[in-house]
Order: C-alpha cells, then structure tokens, then sequence
C-alpha cells in the first residue's frame, strides 16, 4: 500500500528528504516496476534487472539530497541512475523488447491488412506460429542494433519519454535522441525487410 496515493514525486521526495522512510517506500513502490522494465531491457535477464533495481534504490536513497526537480523530474533522475548502474554493472547494453513494433508497421505485416492475426484463411495455430517468428526475428535485429540506439527506442517504445527526457537519461542533446531512434528504426526495417 502507497504511503500517498496522490502525492506528487515532489511531494513525496520532500518528505523523503526530511527523513520520512514511507515516502521513500512509497517512491519504490511507484517506480521499482519502471526500473525494472528498463533494466531488463538493458541486462537481458531477470536476476540481473533485480540486482540494478535494488542498487539503483541504493543510490538513490544515498543521493536524494542532490535531487532538484528544477533540473530533472524524479522519475528521469532515477532512470538515469538505473541507467547508469546498468551499463557499469553489465558493461554491454542487451535489448529484449518489441513493444514499438506498430511504429514500424510491423503488426500489419505479420497480421495481414484487416488487423487480425486470424485473418485469411489460416488457422489459429499457423497465425500464432508466424506472429512468434516475426517477433522472433524483431527481437534478433534489436540485438544488431547499437547500445545507444537500443537504448533511445526502448525508453521511447516502452516508457513512452519525451525526446528531452530521454536526452537527459541518456546524457546527450535532444537532437542526438532523435538521430538513435531514427537511425534504429531505418537500420532495424533495413534487416527486417532482408
């Protein structure tokens, strides 16, 4: 249970700052699944994304008092203290996602034009097997792909963070950000349609 449901992170960092233990927990509690999911897709296994979350926890309660909300939301300041801790735990970036596939017009492909998987005359079965191939092979070019790339897609694709945001985890310019996701996407349809 949330220590404050309707807190804000900057209501609940105050609080956390001024030595409230339940504001931090309930701070865990709303990000530890973000974290997790950012991690996983950076280690590539679930052990691994466990240890970055807990240490990404670590640090962050060491570190709250450099916290400004005038220089970054809760929720990028953490997720660059995820990232971070991932890439010098892990050393090498590993991307298991392929929730973006309809930004690259994927799901069309491996559904067919009406949008439904058991369209055209195929069984059941046969659509699954294709639609699991064509993920399959989504989820081997994302392995292609550069770290930072990687890394630019899944933080837009899967936590859906503004181009700033993202500059801001990623410690680079806006400008760079959309270079990774759009060079990705080009690279990533380029070994698709091979």
């Amino acid at each position: 249970m949330l220590y404050c449901d309707n807190c804000t992170d900057e209501e609940l960092v105050r609080r956390a700052q001024g030595g409230s233990e339940e504001a931090f927990s309930a701070l865990v509690d709303r990000y530890a699944p973000v974290v997790y999911r950012l991690a996983r897709g950076i280690t590539g296994g679930p052990q691994d994304a466990e240890d970055v979350v807990q240490e990404t926890f670590l640090r962050a309660f060491r570190h709250l008092e450099s916290f400004s909300p005038s220089r970054a939301t809760f929720k990028t300041w953490l997720l660059t203290i995820a990232r971070n801790q991932s890439i010098n735990v892990f050393g090498a970036l590993k991307r298991r996602t392929v929730r973006f596939l309809s930004e690259f017009n994927l799901e069309e492909q491996a559904t067919g034009p009406s949008g439904d998987p058991f369209s055209g005359g195929d069984s059941g079965g046969e659509s699954l097997l294709a639609i699991k191939q064509e993920f399959s092979r989504v989820e081997q070019a994302l392995e292609q792909l550069p770290a930072r790339q990687r890394t630019a897609m899944m933080l837009k694709a899967q936590e859906d963070m503004s181009y700033d945001q993202i500059a801001q985890v990623m410690n680079t310019s806006v400008s760079s950000v959309e270079s990774l996701i759009f060079r990705g996407r080009k690279r990533l349809l380029e070994m698709l349609e091979d």
